[in-house]
C-alpha cells in the first residue's frame, strides 16, 4: 500500500509539474510573440499588425496555420520559420536567420553565458512561441 501512494503522489506531481510547465510555456511564449511579432502579426495573430501595411507581402494570419496545413498545425514549419525564416518572403532569405540569430545575441548579451547555454535558451525561447501559436488556432 505504501509503494501505491508514493507511485500515486509522484504521478500527481508529475501531471500538476507539466500542466505548471505547459502554462509556463504558453505565458513565455505569449510574451514573446507580444514583444517580436504583434507589431506585423498583430496582437490578435490575425496579420493586421501596425506595420503590416509596410509589407510587400502583407504578414501572415498566424490563427489559420492549422487550417491551411489541412488541419493539423504545422509544429515543425513553424519552428523552422520563427528560428530561421526559411520559406517566409517578410523574414528574409533563407541566408539570414532573423529570430534565431536575434535570441541568441539577446540571450548572450542579457545574460552573459557560453554560446551552449544560449542555444539550449533560444530552442525553449522558440519552442514557447510555437506552443503558444497553436494555441491561438481557429
Amino acid at each position: 500500500m505504501g509503494r501505491f501512494r508514493t507511485f500515486s503522489l509522484v504521478v500527481a506531481l508529475a501531471c500538476g509539474s507539466a500542466a505548471h510547465a505547459a502554462d509556463s510555456a504558453l505565458i513565455l511564449g505569449k510574451a514573446s510573440y507580444n514583444a517580436n511579432c504583434a507589431i506585423c502579426h498583430g496582437e490578435d495573430g490575425t496579420g493586421n499588425g501596425t506595420t503590416a501595411e509596410l509589407f510587400k507581402v502583407p504578414p501572415s494570419d498566424l490563427t489559420t496555420l492549422s487550417e491551411r496545413n489541412g488541419g493539423a498545425f504545422p509544429f515543425s514549419e513553424v519552428y523552422k520559420s520563427i528560428a530561421s525564416g526559411l520559406g517566409v518572403k517578410a523574414h528574409g532569405d533563407s541566408e539570414m536567420p532573423i529570430w534565431g540569430g536575434y535570441f541568441v545575441a539577446d540571450t548572450l548579451a542579457d545574460r552573459n553565458m557560453s554560446e551552449a547555454d544560449a542555444e539550449q535558451i533560444v530552442q525553449g525561447r522558440i519552442l514557447s512561441l510555437v506552443y503558444f501559436l497553436e494555441s491561438i488556432q481557429k
